[in-house]
């Protein structure tokens, strides 16, 4: 999978390592894997931000997110950007 993380003030751990890739599936083969993403995780005043940016069909989206817990960040961000991408993909489809 080509998803990139990187991890701010947050302790990378295989734990979330899986949990980033199993979120990513379905969006990896949405994406045909041919679109790389990256995901920044880090943690500011006792909250967990997440941003996934990524360019897909040459249009740059990304999607934001912030929790007090890491993995229901990371599931918010994911969810808004697979809409993004889904969207893109049935336009393109159409066009």
């Amino acid at each position: 999978m080509s998803i990139h993380l990187e991890f701010k003030n947050v302790r990378n751990s295989e734990a979330v390592t899986t949990h980033v890739h199993e979120l990513f599936r379905e969006l990896v083969q949405i994406t045909e894997d041919r679109f790389p993403f990256h995901v920044s995780m880090s943690k500011v005043n006792g909250h967990h931000q997440v941003h996934i940016n990524c360019t897909y069909n040459q249009k740059r989206l990304s999607s934001s997110a912030e929790h007090e817990n890491l993995y229901k960040a990371i599931s918010k961000s994911v969810d808004a950007m697979r809409t993004q991408v889904i969207r893109k993909s049935e336009r393109a489809r159409a066009a």
